[in-house]
């Protein structure tokens, strides 16, 4: 009988089986990216500040 090809499912499974402590270190760089890069957007885009630029207009 043919054997069935592993799954990209699978050879996730066993790998973050295998190497817990680097999957958590690649869990938390990806939680920490996208914090940085949430901050910078919010720092740099203008959404902070106020809005009065559009009230004056009313």
């Amino acid at each position: 009988m043919r054997k069935r090809k592993k799954t990209l499912r699978d050879r996730y499974d066993a790998w973050m089986g295998e190497h817990p402590a680097l999957a958590c270190v690649v869990v938390g760089a990806s939680v920490a990216a996208a914090l940085v890069t949430t901050f910078l957007f919010v720092t740099f885009s203008g959404f902070g500040s106020s809005a009065e630029f559009i009230y004056n207009q009313f």
